[in-house]
């Protein structure tokens, strides 16, 4: 991990992107990404923003974390978290408050929703700085169950839209924010992150190639 200006910039234009893409989404209409039903059902049911449901359901993972792993580092990422939720109201209340797609447009912004999630995932990732909140769930469930990471990954997903799901209907609010872009997120986010890292080495190289070649 390396503190530095352009990688702190990095992790603040990846949460900026990431956060987008959850508005997007529920927006859309179209379904959210797996961890995001769970906050959405439970801003509706305690009547509270995006924001301050995501800072409740991390805050509780952080805490579970550092329980469990008896490690004080999972605290860090509270910083993330802090950072987050805030920005998630800023697109929610503010910049996309009045945005509400109809038509062809709901398609352009599950579709967009669909394409920065990951891009932000992987900024995030490219910043060298602490895996996100969900990321490090995913560590835990590969190491409590010996899956690999994408089975890993795939396990969470099912037991959080079976949380947020299980949530809903209890509070008769049906199938809340789950639907088939759900499913669509869940089998598209790994392999959008691979197309992004790909296409951000591809860059990087020729950036290197090209400075080799200035200096020579």
């Amino acid at each position: 991990m390396k503190i530095t200006v352009p990688n702190a910039l990095k992790y603040l234009l990846g949460l900026l992107i990431t956060s987008l893409s959850v508005v997007l989404s529920f927006r859309g209409g179209f379904g959210a990404c797996s961890a995001d039903n769970l906050t959405y059902i439970l801003s509706t049911i305690l009547g509270i923003s995006l924001g301050t449901a995501s800072f409740i359901l991390c805050t509780l993972i952080i805490l579970f974390l550092t329980i469990y792993f008896r490690n004080l580092k999972f605290l860090f990422l509270f910083f993330q978290v802090i950072v987050f939720s805030p920005i998630l109201d800023l697109w929610d209340l503010v910049v996309l408050a009045n945005y509400a797609p109809t038509g062809i447009m709901l398609y352009v912004t599950a579709g967009l929703a669909i394409l920065l999630m990951p891009l932000g995932s992987t900024i995030l990732i490219r910043s060298t700085l602490p895996a996100g909140v969900y990321d490090e769930l995913m560590f835990f469930t590969a190491k409590v169950t010996k899956f690999r990471l994408p089975v890993a990954r795939f396990l969470n997903e099912i037991i959080l839209v079976a949380l947020a799901l299980i949530l809903s209907f209890s509070s008769a609010h049906g199938w809340g924010s789950v639907r088939i872009g759900t499913f669509i997120f869940a089998v598209s986010f790994g392999l959008l992150i691979k197309f992004y890292t790909y296409l951000f080495d591809k860059i990087s190289t020729r950036r290197k190639n090209h400075g080799n070649q200035q200096t020579d």
